[in-house]
């Protein structure tokens, strides 16, 4: 059985590891088109921002390891640039000259890559995306050689509020520019509220409400063109979001679903016979919910990678599915979220409520005690946990993996207030908020 991997990334070395674990005599090669594999871009932001001391301390798995450890025939420097799935070959690019090599399956694991809204960031020498480590490497030698004064980033979402943090970090001043009012959709504007403040309470100056217009070269500057004005700055990061990289099977007849990503089932398999798709270039199902996503998260890339890699060894293995669910750090705030948000579990038609509670993460009169914010979505006939925000101390939102539990299994907010959750001082209140946002919604009966 010859295996080939295009992508080299998460989804990709995750299948590619899986298959050689349980069929070590299959061959299996992977394809990536750059010079680094499993590297860790979640922590690009805090790389740049100086937590992390080194590049080279996101590398997760090093090219000797994947070849000499894993027995896996990765070719660097390798770009597929077509799938032939009814000879089942794929026309590989190397250093100029072009191959053709065949397979018997293959792991379509391509990520995505940044949204730029139609800009030629390559015409900038000062406009940046934060989606790999090169752009990490672009990032930081500007910012050794130029040391700029002023940053502006575009994009309220995860990547672009932790951009901003990086640079706030290194005494870089720092606007946030955005289209709505409200942050990215994915927060309820409740929960927007609070990472704006804090953003402000940290010297960020907002911007938000207006569209990106386009970005000027002016000088050693770029201005940041919108239907009201322009700003000034010494460099932009556009962190307006990602889409799939899905040309590549799109150009080869396999079926793209949400937002654009290869569609799959729950064995990672598309519609053509031997291809498998993982990772950020591929779709999901919503668990419980039955809603295809395009999720470009973590956790999901490496189980999509897992779960291919072993449905091409032969074991019958069903990935479970998502619930969106995401956390991340503004400054000393913590924020995490899971499941539907309102609007879409009102498309649903599930008659939402929200539930709202300003509670403490520990008890009272225990030191570091502080507030923190529950949202919580709940359908109003079933009374089914829908989704669930949080905001507060940023080791106290890890409390949305109670949250998700409970969305997986579909358990109801009656349910989720009959849990035995841990209590002692230091930890929470003897109504941990969990408990607490579940009896205030019961109140409401």
């Amino acid at each position: 059985m010859r295996v080939i991997v295009i992508g080299g990334d998460a989804a990709g070395m995750s299948a590619a590891s899986q298959v050689k674990r349980l069929k070590p005599e299959y061959e299996v090669i992977v394809f990536e088109r750059g010079r680094y594999i499993s590297y860790a871009a979640c922590g690009i932001p805090y790389y740049i921002g100086g937590a992390v001391g080194a590049l080279e301390d996101l590398l997760e798995v090093l090219p000797e390891e994947a070849r000499e450890k894993r027995n896996i025939d990765l070719r660097l420097g390798h770009r597929v640039v077509s799938i032939d799935p009814s000879e089942r070959t794929v026309t590989v690019d190397h250093e100029g000259s072009r191959r053709i090599e065949p397979y018997d399956r293959l792991v379509i694991a391509t990520g995505a890559r940044p949204q730029t809204q139609g800009i030629d960031i390559g015409t900038f020498s000062n406009v940046f995306t934060m989606n790999d480590l090169y752009d990490a490497s672009l990032i930081m030698d500007f910012i050794a050689e130029h040391k700029p004064r002023s940053v502006a980033v575009i994009g309220g979402g995860y990547i672009g509020l932790e951009a901003v943090e990086s640079f706030c970090s290194l005494g870089i001043s720092t606007t946030l520019v955005h289209r709505r009012e409200d942050l990215h959709r994915a927060f309820e504007k409740e929960i927007s509220d609070t990472i704006k403040e804090k953003l402000t309470e940290n010297g960020v100056t907002l911007s938000l409400g207006h569209p990106l217009k386009g970005l000027e070269q002016r000088a050693g500057k770029i201005g940041v063109v919108r239907d009201t004005d322009t700003i000034e700055v010494d460099a932009v990061v556009l962190a307006i979001g990602v889409e799939p990289n899905s040309d590549l099977a799109s150009d080869a007849g396999v079926t793209l679903g949400a937002n654009r990503a290869i569609r799959v089932n729950e064995f990672m398999e598309t519609d053509r016979d031997g291809i498998y798709a993982a990772g950020d270039c591929a779709t999901a199902s919503m668990a419980t919910f039955g809603i295809e996503v395009h999720a470009p998260l973590a956790l999901k890339a490496n189980k999509q990678g897992l779960i291919a890699g072993m449905n091409i060894a032969g074991v019958r293995e069903a990935f479970a599915g998502v619930m969106n669910t995401a956390i991340t750090k503004v400054f000393d705030l913590g924020v995490a979220r899971t499941g539907l948000s309102f609007a879409q579990a009102q498309d649903l038609g599930l008659d939402p409520e929200k539930i709202m509670v300003q509670s403490r993460d520990r008890a009272r009169y225990y030191p570091g005690s502080s507030s923190i914010q529950s949202l919580v979505i709940v359908g109003k006939k079933n009374r089914r946990v829908l989704g669930a925000q949080l905001a507060g101390r940023v080791e106290s939102v890890k409390r949305i993996d109670v949250y998700a539990t409970a969305l997986y299994n579909r358990m109801t907010i009656d349910q989720l207030f009959d849990l035995d959750l841990a209590y002692a001082p230091p930890f929470s209140p003897v109504y941990d908020p969990v408990l607490l946002a579940a009896r205030v919604a019961r109140k409401k009966k």
